[in-house]
């Protein structure tokens, strides 16, 4: 069964046009600098396995649905997954033969694509709160001027670039959590809407009870 058919034109369009993006840049990686694109590909599949880790993790914690052992074996391997692909991360990131660079190139073309994301949905979607889509707006701006800033300045001030873009990346959570959440009335400030967002984000049929949703 096609989902797409029911998702909102909106969203799929900037979808669409991120992924085309990401495309490009895999491709310009691949053609001009192959060992950025080798570290590339072993970067980000074990920092979605930590992203992954986290997510189990936390659905152990919060889904009241799971039965004992199934809390275990999430939490175990949430656990698990977190201290294998971090370090595994720390250890080819912090490697002698490593440049300090890649390690920029790796967080900011990411994070470029983040802060682009942010600011589309801003300005197209409109089954967000005004008010919500003009911070990501503004956000998304800020995010990528930071980005293509580090990217081209790369030599210039790691620890600047470091600070700005883990400063950028957390704003654009914190606002696009708030962003998703505003869709359906929901507000950031009550943290048990927090868990929605994961739901949200996967595009996946939301069955909210009245306990679980305070404005």
């Amino acid at each position: 069964m096609n989902t797409r058919k029911f998702m909102n034109r909106q969203k799929l369009l900037i979808d669409d046009t991120i992924s085309a993006l990401l495309l490009i840049i895999i491709i310009y990686l691949i053609i001009f600098n192959i060992k950025l694109a080798i570290m590339s590909l072993a970067v980000y599949p074990f920092f979605s396995l930590l992203v992954y880790g986290f997510y189990r993790a936390y659905k152990s914690i919060f889904d009241r649905n799971l039965k004992f052992i199934f809390r275990v074996l999430n939490i175990s391997f949430g656990i698990a997954s977190i201290m294998f692909s971090s370090n595994f991360i720390d250890s080819l990131l912090t490697h002698p033969k490593t440049p300090t660079s890649f390690t920029i190139y790796l967080l900011g073309m990411p994070i470029f694509l983040i802060g682009l994301a942010g600011l589309l949905k801003g300005l197209i979607v409109n089954v967000y709160t005004p008010n919500f889509r003009i911070l990501n707006v503004l956000i998304g701006a800020l995010t990528i001027f930071f980005a293509v800033f580090a990217i081209v300045y790369v030599e210039i001030g790691f620890i600047f670039h470091l600070f700005t873009l883990l400063t950028t990346l957390t704003l654009n959570g914190i606002l696009r959590s708030a962003l998703y959440l505003s869709e359906y009335g929901l507000k950031l400030k009550n943290l048990k809407n927090l868990k929605l967002v994961w739901f949200i984000m996967d595009n996946l049929p939301l069955q909210l009870e009245e306990n679980q949703i305070k404005p």
